[in-house]
């Protein structure tokens, strides 16, 4: 995650778009999460209002949302992201405002008219290892945590003046912190969507994700794409049938058991074959598939071309 706390005054408007892949790419290796070939793909991003109100606006959803100090706005979409003081502000886009180095070093901008204050957070988030991650899919464009909602978590209003603080004082050490905090609030915006959907919700990632006997199958499938998982096998993780945990999966996940393991071994593949110079015989193996003939057709079946044609037009962007 990518997170910076910025201070306006009204009237002000500020229009976030792309981050350049060369400062994503150095972030990403200060986190220690290794040297990539290619940044990972920017998936969404989350905003935290410290002090004061304003507007959020999604251009390409057409969403509107007044926010309100402590709300936080989970967006899982890549969409232009429109916050002002007012609707009838206007809007400069903050790379107008910001020079390199403070995106690089994480420095929020101050920009505005002198008039009423407003601090928020904002920050892009990415799944280094996943580009097609069944979170995404799973959750609507936009989260809003209301700080005023009675269901609001209680540590939420703490926590928020804990990332003021710290990206107030600047201390050693104050970009892990928040970083880490910001993750925080987007596991909390997360939960917050899955404990709002009802029992019954068909087709429901999140549903499978919390049932006493789907998870510890997709946990095995997650961690453990590789193996050579059937029906009857992830039956047993479930303590279930055969039949009745094919039946059940259906019902929650949206689709057949077999089915989301091999779109979970594709988006292993495609990470590899991304961010590594193994061959496709090598990550067939690293997949689960016993040669490459059959893990070529499974990968053209799922993504649309061949492993090579995919690592060609990975490496031409």
């Amino acid at each position: 995650m990518l997170p910076s706390a910025h201070e306006m005054t009204a009237p002000w408007g500020v229009q976030f778009g792309g981050i350049d892949p060369i400062v994503l790419r150095r972030h990403v290796e200060s986190l220690g999460l290794g040297d990539l070939r290619e940044p990972p793909p920017l998936q969404g991003s989350i905003v935290a209002v410290l002090r004061g109100n304003c507007c959020l606006e999604l251009l390409r959803h057409k969403v509107k949302l007044p926010l309100a100090g402590g709300d936080v706005v989970l967006i899982s979409r890549k969409d232009p992201l429109i916050l002002r003081d007012d609707w009838r502000s206007p809007v400069r886009n903050i790379h107008e405002l910001v020079h390199r180095e403070d995106i690089e070093r994480l420095r929020g901008i101050r920009h505005g008219g002198g008039g009423m204050p407003t601090s928020f957070l904002s920050g892009a988030f990415f799944f280094e290892n996943e580009e097609d991650h069944p979170l995404l899919t799973a959750l609507p464009p936009v989260i809003h945590i209301r700080a005023a909602d009675p269901d609001a978590p209680l540590w939420l209003d703490s926590t928020l003046k804990f990332i003021n603080s710290e990206m107030t004082a600047l201390a050693p050490g104050f970009h892990s912190i928040v970083n880490h905090l910001a993750h925080v609030l987007f596991i909390a915006a997360v939960r917050a969507y899955a404990a709002s959907l009802p029992q019954e919700a068909p087709g429901s990632w999140f549903r499978a994700l919390f049932d006493r006997e789907l998870a510890p199958a997709l946990g095995q499938i997650h961690a453990h794409p590789e193996e050579p998982w059937t029906v009857a096998s992830l039956a047993e993780q479930a303590c279930i049938s055969r039949s009745g945990f094919s039946a059940h999966f259906r019902a929650c996940v949206g689709k057949p058991p077999l089915q989301y393991l091999t779109e979970c071994r594709m988006r292993k593949a495609l990470q590899l074959l991304r961010e590594t110079d193994l061959g496709v015989k090598a990550i067939a193996t690293r997949v689960g598939y016993s040669n490459e003939s059959a893990f070529s057709n499974a990968f053209r079946r799922t993504v649309g071309v061949s492993p090579g044609a995919y690592r060609r037009n990975s490496l031409s962007r």
